[in-house]
């Protein structure tokens, strides 16, 4: 299975191509994710992991659309990004954008979405807020993600999810 880690740093994931755009230590490719092509095939890639990058791109959509490009038919795509409401989201003076629980559907066939500046499409697998210890133990990070809604828009700043871990699948036809 050919994976790869996008934004590695100097700890890539074992197994996958580390690919950044610093040639640190692990990193076996360097590459700019704004608005540059990735140097892969297209559907070459089964699986993709971006823990703590898409927060730092401007043009998220031309990144999607690349990531969309490289990863095989039913190719997984892995995210980790902190959550619009946490105090991290913020702090970082290098974070460009948020994330809310229903941001990525604006990649999937859902049809109540403005999908339409983009022709990358994922069906979204597995969507979690994760929280702290403390909300956790109170069962918050449980009812969040049974009622993402309400959670949202009723108690999110009152107690803030850390981050947001989706999993996307690649939706396109085999390669002819």
């Amino acid at each position: 299975m050919v994976a790869l880690n996008i934004g590695c740093g100097k700890r890539p994931i074992p197994g996958a191509f580390g690919v950044d755009l610093v040639a640190l230590a692990g990193v076996q490719v360097v590459a700019n994710f704004e608005g540059c092509p990735l140097p892969f095939a297209s559907h070459s890639v089964q699986r993709i992991y971006t823990y703590h990058v898409l927060e730092h791109i401007r043009d998220l959509n031309a990144l999607m659309t690349e990531l969309h490009r490289v990863l095989a038919p039913g190719g997984e795509l892995w995210v980790e990004v902190p959550y619009y409401a946490c105090v991290g989201a913020f702090g970082d003076p290098t974070h460009v954008r948020f994330f809310a629980y229903h941001t990525f559907r604006f990649w999937t066939a859902d049809t109540d979405q403005a999908n339409w500046f983009s022709r990358a499409r994922f069906q979204i697998t597995r969507r979690k807020l994760v929280f702290g210890r403390v909300h956790r133990l109170l069962g918050i990070g449980w009812l969040a993600n049974q009622f993402p809604d309400v959670y949202e828009n009723f108690f999110a700043f009152w107690f803030p999810a850390r981050m947001l871990t989706v999993t996307l699948r690649a939706e396109k036809a085999p390669p002819a």
